[in-house]
């Protein structure tokens, strides 16, 4: 906190009376107009009131902790352009004031007129879209807007303010100290749940922090004056929920809400509650629609073509078709929701993202809407919640136990091998001597099991084509870290063997381009796809479909970018190299490795691997750091054999 502050807090502290704002301002030097902003600032850096003021004058509030006060007492003072902006819309919309001094926000910023000034006029470029003005007049500044909108900026800012955390009561709390926060929450979880209604903890946040809002914008006067002329509630059950959460929002907060406020209201329900319903169709088409039921059996049968991935579990099924229909109505009334999980979904899981994306491409062409990549995140958190659940045991390895049939021993081993290892392998058989198991190979495919464990010697052969792990029949227990070792090996193995085995089935020196003039992203993918079509692996619109993707939510991550058609519609499956040394720009981000991918329909089956895979070797910057000094494709293929090596040693 600035010394100006503090001086006030201080002198407060060692006064056992109030004090008027001019015994203030005489014994601090400063005008009787700072003295009163000066405590209004103090205030709202607190979650609690912390100087209370009467017709007296100022004294500081007995049940704050003056150690409190010390120890908050050198706040950190915006720095960055982003932090000064957000600092002077609070103390203009939470602060309730018409407006600012702009030498008293020198001060409280300690920067200069000018650059106090070059603030205000950026922040009229940057925050137009929500259209509202801050305007300088008379040495102030002032905001210019319809209260909708302030509500809307004011929103925006908090939400930006909790960056990747969630916006949760604590900070409500902080930001709103006259509010009861917690009873509000607890209004809005009730209300809800009595009437049958769901709030997922993005919603809840959502929902919590503009009623907030709401609430505070009321009791301080700004209240909203238009509303929509064919204002109507959809059905019964809303409308039930509408007047039950008014009407206890009214009772315990004073304040009366009008027309325009309920509008408000329903407008949140809509944007965040989903039905706690059956799965039944009829129940589901009555609430969702037909038209978002056939969408969600559209994009199920999309995904499953596309990625071999199955999407159609009930558990899945009902709440997307909700999520589809709560998403549609926050784009058509430009209420996006924020996500702070965003950019870990994108990093951790990019086929799942990919998926998303599919979806949200086709939803914006077919309604001539624009998702952000927040709300493409949530349909990814969908989209990767059935799959870790419907895979579970297609994550395990799949092995076989070969143990004589002595006094139940193999019985015994194989259920202490589930007991102590069954979330990483899948049991399919177990057989007694070595004829028994190579009937089970012939009777078999190769690729049903990859594993073996086996206690007594099996001919050389078995040891080629699978992961052999001995082990002596007694006391397993002193052999866990055997077994262990042996199935992160394979594991290991396995991806590895999949990109050594297919790295001349995708990669060409033809396809490569070292150390290229190019340094825009653009002309990089233009040059790639270049050199694709001129080997006919892909037709002329794949260049187009690669932006396509490209600006629904970037392919790059960190130093390396994966850019990919929207359609799996290559003639040969590809992948085209671009690396330079300087790096290519690519949006924020400065990109050295540039894999373009073409997949046919016939390997979409390998897509997700080819995604993941790449990203694994590449996601290390050293790594990077080793492919930047590459001056030739030869160099490239050297490095990835060697990578690939070291992880197997």
């Amino acid at each position: 906190m600035q010394k100006k502050l503090n001086a006030l807090l201080k002198y407060l502290l060692a006064q056992n009376k109030p004090q008027t704002s001019s015994e203030i301002a005489n014994a601090l030097s400063m005008s009787v107009r700072s003295v009163k902003n000066y405590v209004k600032e103090i205030n709202s850096l607190y979650s609690k009131k912390i100087i209370l003021s009467s017709r007296n004058g100022y004294l500081i509030n007995s049940l704050i902790s003056p150690a409190l006060l010390m120890e908050d007492s050198d706040e950190k003072i915006p720095q960055t352009w982003d932090e000064r902006a957000y600092f002077i819309i609070k103390q203009l919309i939470l602060g309730h004031t018409s407006h600012l001094d702009l030498f008293d926000l020198c001060d409280s910023l300690c920067v200069s007129y000018s650059t106090i000034k070059a603030v205000i006029s950026r922040m009229n470029k940057a925050f137009v879209s929500y259209r509202v003005e801050f305007i300088c007049e008379n040495d102030c500044v002032f905001i210019k807007g319809k209260e909708k909108d302030k509500r809307k900026l004011i929103g925006y800012i908090l939400n930006e303010e909790s960056g990747t955390s969630f916006m949760d009561t604590r900070r409500l709390k902080e930001c709103f100290y006259g509010i009861d926060v917690d009873k509000l929450n607890q209004i809005v979880v009730s209300d809800f749940k009595k009437n049958d209604f769901y709030l997922n903890d993005f919603a809840a946040v959502n929902m919590m922090l503009h009623l907030v809002i709401l609430v505070d914008r009321e009791l301080n006067g700004n209240y909203l004056d238009s509303c929509p002329s064919d204002f109507t509630v959809e059905n019964e059950r809303e409308q039930q929920l509408l007047n039950i959460l008014c009407s206890d929002l009214e009772e315990t907060f004073q304040i009366h809400l009008n027309e325009s406020e309920r509008f408000e209201i329903y407008m949140l329900i809509k944007a965040n509650a989903s039905y706690a319903l059956s799965t039944t169709d009829d129940n589901l088409r009555e609430i969702a629609g037909e038209e978002i039921v056939h969408l969600a059996n559209y994009y199920i049968e999309q995904i499953s073509n596309l990625y071999l991935s199955d999407l159609s579990g009930e558990t899945f099924f009902a709440p997307f078709c909700l999520h589809l229909k709560n998403l549609l109505f926050r784009m058509r009334e430009n209420r996006p929701a924020a996500n702070p999980l965003t950019e870990s979904i994108k990093h951790n899981n990019p086929t799942i993202f990919d998926m998303a994306i599919f979806i949200g491409l086709d939803l914006m062409e077919r309604y001539h809407i624009t998702i952000p990549e927040g709300e493409i995140a949530f349909l990814a958190i969908h989209i990767g919640a059935e799959i870790e659940r419907q895979n579970v045991n297609n994550s395990k390895i799949p092995a076989v136990l070969l143990c004589p049939d002595y006094q139940n021993l193999c019985m015994e081993l194989s259920n202490k091998l589930m007991l102590s290892f069954g979330n990483q392998i899948m049991l399919i058989g177990t057989v007694h001597n070595i004829e028994e198991l190579e009937k089970f190979i012939e009777n078999t495919t190769e690729f049903l099991f990859k594993m073996l464990f086996t206690t007594i010697p099996v001919p050389e052969g078995i040891h080629n084509v699978y992961t052999v792990v001995k082990l002596m029949p007694f006391n397993l227990s002193a052999q866990y870290h055997i077994i262990q070792d042996a199935l992160t090996k394979y594991a290991l193995f396995y991806n590895n063997y999949k990109l050594r085995t297919c790295f001349h089935t995708y990669f060409e020196e033809d396809l490569s381009s070292i150390n290229p003039e190019e340094t825009e992203w653009e002309q990089v993918i233009s040059c790639l796809c270049k050199k694709l079509y001129e080997k006919k692996y892909i037709n002329k619109d794949f260049e187009d479909k690669v932006f396509k993707r490209e600006h629904a939510a970037t392919t790059a991550f960190g130093n390396i970018a994966i850019p990919h058609s929207v359609d799996m519609d290559a003639i040969k499956t590809s992948i085209a190299l671009a690396i330079s040394q300087k790096g290519f720009r690519w949006g924020s981000n400065t990109v050295h490795l540039v894999l373009l991918l073409a997949i046919n329909k016939a390997d979409k089956k390998n897509f997700r691997f080819l995604y993941e895979a790449l990203l694994s070797q590449f996601g290390e910057d050293t790594m990077i750091q080793e492919v930047r000094n590459c001056s030739s494709f030869q160099e490239f293929e050297a490095l990835i054999y060697h990578n690939i090596q070291q992880k197997e040693e």
